[in-house]
């Protein structure tokens, strides 16, 4: 059997013990999630292509390209809306600070009119793209 030092045992536990502080935990306060959020007619190679603020409806379908930052290890949702009616929740998890993520939204013979797709995190908008399908 083996015989440890106490000094050395004891120092051990101290070290490990006395990781570096959360921000949170230091008096700091914790910044907020952030998100900055376009929509799109595709994605390709991780970026967003087509960006733009009004759509054709026959692009057919649409992407909502966001960028998350200060929720890693969380979830965020894409809820698109058409005029006030939500029609369409999805629910993607945020990896590291900053991650990119998007959703997409097929638009359907009737998907003309005033859109919006929001960014929410813990029942929270934090960012909303408005766009309109003509």
């Amino acid at each position: 059997m083996r015989k440890y030092c106490p000094a050395v045992v004891a120092l051990f536990v101290v070290t490990t013990s006395l990781g570096a502080q959360q921000p949170s935990q230091a008096g700091t306060p914790a910044v907020a999630p952030a998100a900055e959020l376009s929509v799109g007619t595709a994605v390709e190679n991780r970026e967003l292509v087509g960006a733009a603020e009004t759509f054709p409806l026959s692009a057919g379908k649409l992407f909502c390209f966001s960028r998350i930052s200060n929720a890693a290890g969380s979830e965020i949702e894409h809820v698109w809306f058409k005029c006030d009616a939500e029609v369409a929740r999805v629910k993607l998890m945020v990896g590291v600070s900053p991650w990119r993520t998007h959703s997409s939204k097929l638009l359907g013979d009737d998907g003309a009119g005033d859109w919006r797709c929001e960014v929410v995190h813990n029942g929270t908008v934090i960012q909303t793209a408005r766009f309109t399908v003509q």
